[in-house]
């Protein structure tokens, strides 16, 4: 079993978020899960457009590190998301 943890914290090390993403995945990896904890903030992925480019050929017009974070969202059994709720919201970063 894959289990895909994302921080979308920006805060880094010192987040709160990311402490309790990575225990969630600690319980996971400690019942025979494989883990993965990837940093969102740390990824270069662009704003979308809304060119529909994507849905006419199945890609995304910008070369950016999305298209590895989805193929690891689509080969994972469980998704953790942490995010810190700022303006009534999660950040822009998981937005996007």
């Amino acid at each position: 079993m894959k289990i895909l943890g994302i921080n979308d914290s920006p805060r880094g090390s010192k987040s709160q978020t990311r402490m309790l993403v990575e225990a969630v995945l600690d319980g996971a990896k400690a019942s025979g899960a494989e883990v993965e904890l990837v940093d969102v903030c740390k990824l270069k992925i662009d704003y979308c457009n809304a060119c529909d480019v994507c849905y006419a050929k199945g890609k995304c017009v910008h070369k950016d590190d999305f298209e590895g974070l989805y193929r690891k969202i689509l080969e994972c059994d469980g998704l953790v998301l942490g995010s810190p709720i700022y303006f009534r919201s999660v950040t822009a970063q998981l937005r996007h």
